[in-house]
């Protein structure tokens, strides 16, 4: 390990530090970054450098050291991070969807060059089936969902959850946007653009099921009709453990699922009381600067639903706004991207404003 990033937590940053014994760390918050540095010599850490703000994680993912980058910083924010790390060489553990699916024309180059290993629990199992196989051997993937917190809820009890309920995720442990974005299956609709930019499918090649044990993490089906699984217990210290390791596979924290004695379910999603699944198939098939766009779209509306501002109903209309008065422009510079960026939180700004104000 030559370095660690976090984003404000420089205490439990500098317990890491001093147990993997690294001579860097870099920590998003400036000020985070100040008290590390002024309390480094209490655990022993004389030596440490600390890279302060943005530029000091960006610096630390393209550290000459480094020959692999574990990108996991979630929302926009992450895109010129991606890009830098990928610019200057480094193979990408990629965690960071909502970067990518921003991003994904600029990032399809590294894409070919492979320089991309999928973190993401579903897109590690596609990449795993894909192993030894023929890409031109393809019919269809298909991504999995747990189908969040309100799988089982109507439209009207949907209308009336909060916050605290939408953070019990059923079977995973997970950030606070992802959680809800897993609830409104919003998650399931960036994954499918993340899918369309690392493998390269059409989206009517890429579908979605409910899987509510979360053991089958995703699925590939070739043109002769067999159809190849990834199974495994619901812990993200396997797929994370596969990209470090790659192509190896080394013994791991999490336990194997063994000859699993259980049931398997799959459902087809409800797109009318999870409609946000849908907005990832057509903002993915208007291309250019549209994914980004409603990621950050998205990013807004959260934020707003956890602040208690909006229903958690209210997330899917802000998001289809955005999209449907938006014009694709060609997604060709980090620059335009964060042009079209501020546009989308701004309209979904003033959306959430019109709605508190009734």
């Amino acid at each position: 390990m030559v370095g660690l990033a976090a984003g404000s937590n420089w205490q439990r940053v500098l317990e890491q530090a001093k147990l993997l014994d690294v001579p860097k760390i870099a920590l998003w918050d400036a000020q985070a970054a100040q008290d590390a540095d002024r309390n480094k010599a209490y655990m022993g850490l004389e030596y440490l450098e600390v890279l302060p703000g943005q530029a000091g994680v960006e610096a630390l993912a393209c550290d000459p050291g480094a020959d692999l980058v574990l990108h996991a910083v979630p929302g926009f924010r992450g895109v010129r991070l991606l890009l830098k790390s990928l610019e200057n060489g480094k193979r990408l553990a990629l965690a960071g969807k909502e970067a990518l699916v921003s991003a994904g024309e600029l990032v399809r180059p590294f894409v070919e060059k492979h320089l991309i290993l999928p973190v993401d629990s579903e897109h590690s199992a596609i990449f795993q089936c894909l192993q030894g196989e023929d890409p031109e051997a393809v019919d269809y993937i298909t991504l999995t969902a747990s189908g969040g917190a309100f799988r089982d809820l109507s439209r009207h009890e949907l209308s009336q959850v909060t916050p605290t309920q939408a953070l019990n995720h059923p079977t995973w442990k997970m950030g606070r946007k992802i959680t809800v974005d897993s609830a409104t299956l919003f998650n399931k609709a960036l994954e499918v653009m993340e899918a369309h930019y690392l493998f390269g499918l059409p989206y009517d090649k890429i579908q979605v099921v409910i899987h509510r044990e979360s053991i089958v993490h995703s699925m590939v089906t070739f043109r002769d009709g067999s159809t190849k699984a990834q199974l495994a217990p619901p812990d993200m210290r396997l797929p994370i453990a596969y990209a470090l390791h790659f192509p190896e596979r080394k013994p791991s924290v999490p336990e194997s699922i063994g000859p699993f004695m259980g049931t398997l379910t799959f459902e087809p999603p409800d797109l009318e009381r999870f409609p946000c699944l849908s907005l990832g198939y057509e903002a993915g098939r208007l291309g250019g600067t549209a994914p980004c766009v409603l990621s950050a779209a998205d990013e807004i509306a959260v934020e707003a639903f956890l602040a208690g501002e909006i229903k958690f109903t209210d997330i899917y209309p802000i998001l289809k706004a955005v999209l449907d008065s938006y014009r694709p422009k060609p997604a060709d510079s980090v620059e335009m991207l964060e042009q079209e960026a501020r546009w989308a939180a701004s309209q979904a700004r003033e959306l959430i404003n019109t709605l508190t104000r009734r």
